[in-house]
């Protein structure tokens, strides 16, 4: 046994002493040299450096864009704001003032500084001369605007927008009582001409197909000042009802409703400003260290414990 065991004692020691060999010569990497920590900070670096890679970068620009140009519309909203609320008590203080005969002759600053001022004009209308505007749409119901020149007492015209009436009234014939040649008197609204936006279609006044009031060109045809009125309707449904039915133009309400959405506008265009300069934080925020992660990981997973 132990003849036997002497060879099998020193084949062990030689495999023993060749591994000995072997962990002596074994020396750890510079990775295996560093410490936990030094890792830890060698990730930081690499994260501050893809962080600030990305403030710099165009993409963080054009978001940056987004909330500028968006508080820059709220603020020329919330101007535009407060100059329609002044031109509003402007108009109502107008249009409440008693009305007043108008002038033979108007001039184009006159009526810019009078628009939505009442004024009563005598006449006779010329209903040869009357022009269809349209179609127009009232309450759903598709008809026309009825602008005709009234024939004042010195032979001067001035245009005056009668108002709506049907569709299927459209020939002078089938309303008799709006084609009346006695002499009226007119309590009418002054206006300035109304601006065509870009889906209006062009007239063709040689076809007597008008899309729109064009003061100019319609003046010019009846041989009139270039003067708009809008008659005002009385408000009474009983009228109204009984001359849509007969097809006398149902005019301008006395008390005209301007619109006004710049509040509305104001508010979505300050609320996107918020919400994208929130976003344009989150996505831009600086990034945890890596001690702070393993301190967020283990206090969440000490909630579970």
């Amino acid at each position: 046994m132990l003849a036997r065991g002497k060879p099998f004692q020193a084949a062990l020691c030689r495999f023993a002493g060749g591994h000995s060999q072997h962990a002596a010569k074994w020396q750890p990497t510079g990775f295996q040299r560093r410490s936990y920590s030094q890792r830890l900070d060698e990730d930081d670096s690499v994260l501050e450096t893809e962080w600030k890679r990305q403030l710099m970068s165009w993409k963080t620009l054009g978001l940056f864009t987004i909330p500028v140009i968006a508080f820059g519309l709220g603020t020329w909203q919330a101007q535009r704001l407060k100059w329609k609320m002044e031109l509003l008590d402007d108009v109502n203080d107008r249009m409440h003032r008693p009305p007043i005969p108008l002038p033979l002759r108007v001039s184009a600053s006159e009526i810019a500084r009078n628009e939505f001022r009442r004024v009563l004009v005598h006449g006779v209308f010329d209903h040869a001369a009357e022009v269809l505007v349209g179609p127009r749409a009232m309450e759903g119901e598709p008809g026309f605007i009825v602008v005709t020149p009234l024939v004042r007492e010195d032979g001067s015209r001035v245009l005056v927008n009668r108002g709506w009436i049907r569709r299927e009234l459209k020939d002078p014939k089938s309303r008799p009582e709006s084609q009346l040649d006695e002499p009226v008197t007119v309590v009418a609204f002054v206006r300035r001409a109304p601006r065509d936006n870009a889906f209006t279609p062009t007239s063709d006044p040689q076809s007597s197909e008008w899309f729109s009031i064009d003061v100019p060109r319609m003046a010019a045809r009846a041989n009139a000042q270039e003067v708009l009125l809008d008659a005002i309707h009385p408000e009474s449904a009983t009228s109204v009802l009984h001359d849509a039915r007969y097809g006398i133009p149902i005019g301008t309400p006395l008390q005209v409703d301007i619109r006004n959405n710049h509040l509305q506008y104001m508010i979505t265009w300050y609320g996107l400003g918020v919400f994208t300069s929130a976003m344009l934080i989150y996505s831009l925020r600086k990034p945890l260290t890596a001690a702070a992660r393993i301190r967020r990981m283990r206090d969440r997973a000490g909630r579970f414990l």
